[in-house]
């Protein structure tokens, strides 16, 4: 992925040369294939260039429309290219080449701030306007690509990555409390929130204006749950998003030179090597190797799967042992980018990405996305209750209960009733007293209570975002759609992979493949307890049926187990800065560690794990120490 850089001061100050060739050296690794400036007066534009699509190679970044009167950097890729010229000649606009960046600049000549929602993609665009002082910023609807700014009203900052505001010494380190609540949490639902108080993110889905009025912000795209594809039978279900998939899988494979697809045992990524392999035979994707991580350890361990998939589908294959992060690795990431650490199940695949681009890949691709929508609502028993089908609703309560709880009877299934049909249908204000009431706030029990009432942090992590005339399905693939814990675990992945000169695509996140999964009936996307329905009888016959028909799938918790060890386990919190900013009780977080770490492969590790995270970056970002443990 490539880099962009933006100063902006809408006092007229001009721009300092000195901070833009900092945050355009602090993100020189985006920028193998060359970089391009523009500054005028109070503006200045730049751009780090890393070609992955054979019309890139003849992009030059920033671009200016042939009147001058605007300037974009594009970091990003177009799928609806012919869609876009189409529009574009109908209005009498020709653009002067085919690449991506000039087809984004001439349709915001005709469309404005309304360009966004016309481009099919992942991208982040800056556009300056000279006529109205005008800077206009617009992410991607699948938070792929990303965006960090600081405005006080004088200064605009903003780049791909959060460093680059940093390199102004002007800018408050201060942290922002109220988010590493919710990070310890691990739940983000302030999704302009960063660690620190005064740098913000630029939300998916959103764009910003910047100018001498100040700064406004507007969603620019939606769901729209009322939305309906119904069909007569499941075969045309399946036909209808094998077609979508395909389209998905074709545009994100218009590279240069080789690339890979992520091969591990599950449903997802063999689904995308599945459909892919038939198009590469037919001449509509280029041919591809697959890169696989095998694991000794049994909870991870699915190299039957994959040498199934392999041997199936006769592919070209490379597979390796998974890079252990420890607590080195971890001090380095937070020093060079001043975030949280990458998480244990996201550092394993360096090894990967360093061989990938040995060999020449720019770009690989991913299963990233399905489990977010597909793997359907755990509360459309509500919407079967609201219905009032209540034939079927009670079958699917019993069966469920069963699966979920192992235990049968009348009891079980009234349970299982009350939870799953009748809970959700009371309104939060009456659901939040009562969650505190049993304990089940959502906040980890060693948060401190005058921290959390401080911050309000039950409200907080409890925050549910409203969608009118939606369905309790709906509402979850929503919930994922507006999730800024999602959001943030692909800025890390993006940050991480990016210094090997390398680009990461997700044929599930595409908005034509999210439009049709929320319209089509819940009972596509789970049914009888198996998540991604349509998915599996579209893949059919194309992948093993052992994958096809699975039931369980690989959880990295040893992952993590490992890397508390490798870390120092618990001689690491001898000291906890948290504890003595008044955010963490240190014994409390303690008893906690002990009780998870004895059970783990039962137990959720994801709290203990945000909060050796948050440690380490307090410490190591905001009070410029390096833990003993790491001495």
């Amino acid at each position: 992925m490539s880099g962009i850089a933006v100063i902006y001061n809408p006092d007229g100050r001009p721009a300092d040369r000195g901070l833009f060739d900092r945050m355009m050296g602090v993100i020189a690794h985006r920028g193998p294939d060359g970089s391009g400036s523009w500054i005028d007066g109070a503006v200045a534009i730049g751009y780090q260039k890393f070609c992955t699509t054979p019309e890139s190679l003849r992009e030059n970044q920033p671009l200016a429309d042939p009147s001058g009167r605007y300037h974009l950097v594009f970091d990003g890729r177009v799928d609806n290219r012919a869609e876009l010229t189409t529009t574009l000649k109908g209005r009498s606009v020709l653009p002067r080449d085919d690449t991506d960046a000039e087809l984004v600049l001439r349709t915001y000549e005709c469309f404005g701030a309304e360009t966004p929602h016309r481009i099919l993609g992942d991208f982040c665009m800056v556009v300056w306007d000279s006529a109205r002082r005008e800077l206009f910023c617009a992410r991607d609807i699948c938070a792929v690509r990303k965006l960090f700014y600081y405005f006080d009203g004088k200064s605009f900052l903003c780049g791909t990555e959060l460093v680059q505001v940093l390199a102004d010494p002007r800018v408050p380190r201060d942290p922002n409390e109220g988010a590493i609540g919710e990070y310890l949490s691990g739940s983000l639902g302030a999704t302009e929130d960063t660690l620190y108080r005064h740098i913000k993110r630029l939300p998916s889905a959103h764009s910003i204006t910047v100018g001498p009025n100040g700064l406004r912000m507007q969603r620019y795209f939606d769901l729209d749950p009322r939305r309906q594809v119904r069909y007569r039978d499941d075969r045309e279900y399946a036909e209808h998003f094998g077609e979508i998939f395909q389209e998905t899988i074709r545009c994100r494979t218009r590279v240069i030179g080789p690339y890979g697809i992520h091969l591990s045992g599950g449903l997802d990524s063999t689904s995308i090597v599945g459909m892919a392999v038939p198009m590469s035979t037919a001449g509509k994707v280029p041919p591809f190797e697959t890169y696989s991580m095998l694991f000794d350890e049994p909870s991870v361990d699915e190299r039957s799967y994959i040498h199934e998939t392999v041997a199936m589908l006769g592919l070209k294959a490379n597979y390796f042992a998974p890079f252990k992060l420890d607590l080195p690795a971890a001090i380095a990431s937070i020093s060079r980018f001043r975030e949280f650490t990458e998480y244990p199940n996201g550092a394993i695949w360096h090894p990967v990405w360093k061989t990938a681009r040995e060999k020449g890949v720019r770009v690989l691709l991913s299963g990233t996305g399905s489990d977010e929508w597909m793997a359907g609502s755990p509360w459309f028993f509500a919407d079967l209750l609201l219905a009032g089908d209540w034939q079927r609703l009670w079958h699917r309560v019993r069966t469920d209960s069963r699966l979920y709880g192992g235990a049968s009877g009348l009891a079980p299934s009234l349970k299982f009733l009350l939870h799953r049909a009748i809970w959700p249908l009371l309104p939060l204000e009456l659901r939040k007293p009562i969650r505190r009431l049993r304990k089940t706030s959502g906040l980890p029990s060693f948060v401190r209570a005058p921290f959390a009432q401080r911050h309000h942090l039950w409200d907080r992590v409890q925050r549910e975002p409203r969608l009118p005339h939606a369905t309790f399905g709906q509402v979850a693939l929503y919930n994922n759609f507006v999730d800024g814990w999602v959001m943030h675990g692909r800025e890390i992945t993006d940050r991480e992979i990016a210094p090997y000169g390398l680009e990461e695509r997700h044929p599930f996140l595409d908005r034509r493949l999210m439009e049709f999964l929320m319209a089509i009936p819940d009972d596509q996307r789970i049914r009888d307890n198996l998540p991604k329905f349509v998915l599996r009888e579209a893949i059919r016959g194309k992948i093993p049926d052992s994958i096809c028909d699975r039931r369980d799938k690989a959880y990295f918790s040893i992952t993590f187990v490992e890397a508390f060890e490798r870390m120092g386990g618990e001689r690491l919190f001898a000291r906890m800065a948290l504890d003595e900013a008044g955010i963490v009780d240190r014994q409390e977080f303690l008893r906690v560690y002990r009780h998870r770490l004895a059970d783990w492969d039962n137990q959720n590790l994801w709290p203990l794990w945000n909060t050796l995270a948050a440690e380490l970056w307090y410490r190591v970002a905001y009070l410029n120490e390096i833990p003993e443990a790491a001495n």
